[in-house]
């Protein structure tokens, strides 16, 4: 194996099953193809399955068995906490690597400014690794992210290019970079940790690339489920925490935000019931929490600029890009796919 700083990937597992297997396997496989070690550290977040034995067998060199779920960003921290590499890649059990993945971020990361602390890989469906999961996180002007080009054919792209951030499911970061802003933020249990994060990484001047040469295939929501109650519960509570830690704050933000909340909540309800309402009354009562983590990172303040943020897309493309996704997340639900 070639010599050098190591690269560590944490992967947080749930009643991964089969899933968690294939994900290490190709993990491995694609660091052997690069001759380079990867550290492997696995946190089962309480499965009541085999996901812990399933990463003994793979041979992850650090598993962490977590007697209850802690939650998401919890288990995150464990894992980069026992990480000795200068880069740690976060990698959701249900995403399967390319061969060339780890040699792809491994070239983005020589090549870096010091002020990159984000590598994005190109993240496709699974279903149809001819459609785009994820090419990184973008937030509109006000306040509201979006996964970039999700849903969208994948047309080829040849030299990497700045995004607003990575998603936990799949990205690298700079581990001086992520001790510097204070980590993964533990209050949103699961889902927009990721967007939270990126915020404050580029608040304190660093930036984050897409890199076009490391591809991954995920299955997406495959512990949850896409559509559930618990993730509508979880997306509709975190969105208000993300508005409240990071989101501007100016009368045309906060006046549009509470009107695409109230469409949000409603949309969703036809499909899991009160749910939605359910997590947005759960962030009222943190009110006092997200105040006291306002609070503190105003005190050991790093910010150095204010983000770029995207135009504000229009509500017809946003429905047809989330009708897309939905699409692909369920490919047996629809018995003819239009060709691409």
């Amino acid at each position: 194996m070639t010599t050098g700083p190591e690269l560590s990937a944490v992967v947080v597992a749930w009643n991964s099953g089969p899933s968690l297997s294939t994900c290490l396997e190709a993990l491995r496989a694609s660091a052997a193809h690069a001759g380079w070690e990867v550290e492997i550290i696995v946190v089962d977040n309480g499965s009541a399955d085999d996901s812990a034995e399933r990463a003994g067998r793979a041979e992850a060199h650090v598993v962490v068995r977590n007697p209850l779920n802690a939650g998401y960003g919890v288990a995150a921290a464990q894992g980069m906490s026992l990480a000795t590499g200068q880069w740690v890649l976060l990698l959701n059990p249900d995403v399967v690597v390319d061969a060339g993945f780890v040699s792809g971020l491994l070239a983005a990361e020589a090549s870096a400014d010091s002020d990159v602390a984000t590598l994005v890989p190109d993240v496709r469906f699974a279903a149809d690794p001819s459609v785009v999961n994820c090419r990184g996180i973008e937030v509109d002007d006000i306040g509201v992210p979006a996964e970039v080009e999700a849903g969208r054919p994948a047309e080829q792209l040849l030299e990497p290019r700045p995004v607003f951030g990575g998603s936990s499911g799949a990205c690298l970061l700079r581990m001086e970079a992520l001790r510097r802003v204070g980590g993964v933020e533990v209050c949103f249990f699961a889902y927009l940790e990721d967007v939270d994060l990126a915020w404050r990484l580029q608040r304190a001047g660093y930036r984050a690339l897409l890199v076009p040469a490391a591809v991954a295939h995920h299955e997406g929501s495959a512990s949850v489920g896409e559509g559930s109650p618990t993730k509508a519960f979880l997306v509709a509570r975190n969105r208000r925490l993300l508005f409240r830690l990071d989101g501007p704050n100016t009368i045309r933000a906060r006046a549009w935000r509470m009107v695409i909340e109230l469409g949000h909540a409603s949309v969703t309800t036809a499909g899991v019931g009160p749910a939605p309402w359910r997590g947005r009354l759960e962030a009222l009562r943190q009110r006092r929490y997200t105040g006291f983590v306002k609070t503190s990172r105003a005190l050991t303040d790093l910010r150095v600029r204010e983000p770029e943020l995207a135009p504000r897309a229009e509500l017809g493309s946003t429905l047809q890009r989330k009708r897309r996704v939905s699409q692909e997340m369920h490919p047996g639900s629809h018995a003819r796919r239009r060709p691409r």
